[in-house]
């Protein structure tokens, strides 16, 4: 049996717990890093961190907009960082470091709030104009997206790496 013993989680502490762990890997991805860091490629291609973040901020807002809550990312953000965007090279437009944690740690804040104030709501078909399946619930809809951020998040900690070497504090 584990230290938990039978205790079960509800599905929205679960969510709960998966945007915990994810923004505290995210935070840890840019700590002692500017912007010029986040814009270095791995070789292939690969995206930056800065893409890598502000791809995150632009799917946070779609978990925003499924529970009406305001969204951070700005049109022009959107196009720089959604699906099927071209990577961010040196000399590419792109957002700020700063300017994409502000939108990561204010989408966070909401959303670790409101899935312990409403966790009914997950049950829910999702509101009308959000490009998901046909009749799928808020949950499903978070579900998919956090599997989605996870995967990103994971992309992160090579890519400090790289920032690291190339401020000489990394590996050698």
């Amino acid at each position: 049996m584990s230290e938990f013993g039978n205790m079960l989680m509800d599905i929205s502490q679960i969510f709960s717990l998966m945007l915990a762990r994810n923004q505290s890997g995210i935070e840890a991805s840019y700590v002692d890093l500017e912007h010029g860091e986040s814009i270095l490629q791995l070789p292939g291609h690969s995206n930056c961190m800065n893409w890598v973040l502000g791809h995150i901020a632009v799917y946070r807002d779609a978990l925003l907009g499924a529970i009406d809550k305001q969204t951070y990312m700005h049109n022009k953000e959107i196009g720089i960082y959604g699906y099927g965007s071209d990577p961010i090279i040196e000399g590419s437009a792109c957002a700020d470091l700063t300017r994409l944690i502000e939108a990561l740690n204010r989408g966070y804040s909401v959303l670790h709030e409101w899935l312990g104030e409403y966790p009914d709501y997950l049950d829910n078909v999702t509101p009308d104009g959000l490009i998901v399946r046909k009749g799928e619930t808020v949950g499903q809809h978070f579900a998919h997206l956090w599997v989605h951020e996870s995967i990103h998040v994971g992309e992160l900690s090579a890519l400090r790496e790289l920032a690291l070497v190339k401020l000489g504090k990394g590996w050698k």
